[in-house]
């Protein structure tokens, strides 16, 4: 029964600590109108989520992504194989590391690579920092790939790109939390053996 309890206790920490490892941040893209054409701009919103940086603990390595821009749904973040701060992978023409920094820019140069699903098929789009400029007074942009045509590229200034940090547990909660379970699981050993 004491190894009952201990395993009880052990995977209610183990359950709680493993998901604490990824953070999670909701994002908010607004374009400016690729080519002055007011009817090709969007705002996108969504969730990112991964692991620190084990290189760099102000970044996070994007994972997975959710969320719709104008009638496309994000599919996923396209693998670069090693994603971290110092390693960029090379597919579809784009250079990327799919990196998230919580300060300074929010991506560098190399930026995130996105799967997009729309009615006219899926497609890709290149998230990323090019410094700020007359045309592109934020320093980000997106490039999307038409469905239709991969050779085809449309790129958005970005004019507002925010991101805010979902709320976490602290420490000292998750201690508490598990301090409980524990309790609760030495009652339930209580009550069989009595």
């Amino acid at each position: 029964m004491k190894k009952l309890t201990l395993s009880l206790a052990l995977a209610s920490v183990l359950a709680i600590a493993l998901p604490s490892h990824a953070d999670t941040f909701s994002f908010l893209i607004s374009t400016a109108p690729a080519n002055n054409d007011p009817a090709l701009m969007f705002t996108a919103t969504g969730t990112l989520s991964g692991p620190v940086d084990p290189s760099n603990s102000n970044a996070f390595d994007i994972t997975s992504i959710t969320g719709n821009a104008n009638g496309y749904s994000f599919l996923g973040v396209i693998d670069p194989g090693a994603t971290n701060s110092k390693t960029t992978d090379t597919a579809f023409g784009f250079t990327f590391d799919n990196v998230l920094y919580i300060s300074g820019p929010l991506t560098d140069a190399n930026g995130f690579l996105l799967d997009l699903n729309s009615p006219a098929g899926t497609s890709l789009a290149h998230v990323f920092y090019t410094g700020i400029t007359a045309q592109n007074p934020d320093g980000y942009e997106v490039d999307v790939v038409d469905p239709n045509d991969p050779g085809a590229i449309t790129p958005f200034a970005i004019e507002s790109f925010t991101i805010t940090s979902a709320a976490i547990p602290e420490p000292g909660t998750l201690v508490l939390l598990c301090t409980g379970i524990a309790g609760l699981a030495g009652l339930v050993r209580r009550r069989i053996a009595s």
